[in-house]
């Protein structure tokens, strides 16, 4: 398929592009600020208006270390949550994902691990990756179960590291290798 978009990742179901502003929209407003969309999100820790997301998809887009990307349904092109490739350390070939489904609707569809396993391919064949690494919260058992599905293992646990109203929870480290 023909693009206009820097990066276009076609999937069964969806299909992963650069996140644009005209992305920035009520729906993306409201996932940035619902408890439980944003639950595992730093940015819950301040209240986000439109400006403030239109100005971080610019600060994203200008970057050179990072690939942030929508999460859209093949079916009706809606856009349903995102996913980041980054920072990426170019030397030693390692990056971060991670993402949100912001779509509630679309939650424990396989949506997730669909997103992590195209963006994890891309991530090796594309930009010759070596490792690529989530950290996911303890109580995040979606997260942890999409990454397992995408190939991912759980590689270590970063013991009490997140504050989370009024308790101290483990990170999970989970990765997966360019085999």
């Amino acid at each position: 398929m023909v693009t206009n978009y820097k990066h276009y990742i076609e999937g069964e179901r969806i299909y992963l592009r650069e996140v644009r502003i005209e992305d920035v929209n009520e729906d993306y407003y409201r996932w940035m600020n619902d408890p439980e969309v944003n639950r595992y999100l730093e940015t819950r820790y301040i209240p986000q208006s439109i400006e403030n997301i239109k100005r971080y998809v610019q600060r994203m887009d200008a970057k050179q270390d990072e690939i942030f990307l929508a999460i859209c349904l093949k079916e009706n092109k809606k856009h349903i949550g995102n996913i980041k490739l980054g920072p990426v350390n170019w030397i030693h070939k390692f990056g971060d994902i991670s993402l949100v489904i912001g779509d509630k609707d679309c939650w424990g569809k396989g949506y997730a691990s669909e997103a992590i396993s195209l963006i994890s391919k891309f991530a090796f064949s594309t930009l010759n990756m070596h490792k690529l690494v989530a950290g996911i919260y303890e109580q995040n058992i979606g997260s942890a179960k999409a990454f397992e599905k995408a190939g991912y293992h759980k590689e270590s646990t970063f013991k009490k590291h997140w504050y989370v109203d009024g308790k101290f929870y483990d990170e999970y480290v989970y990765v997966l290798f360019n085999n």
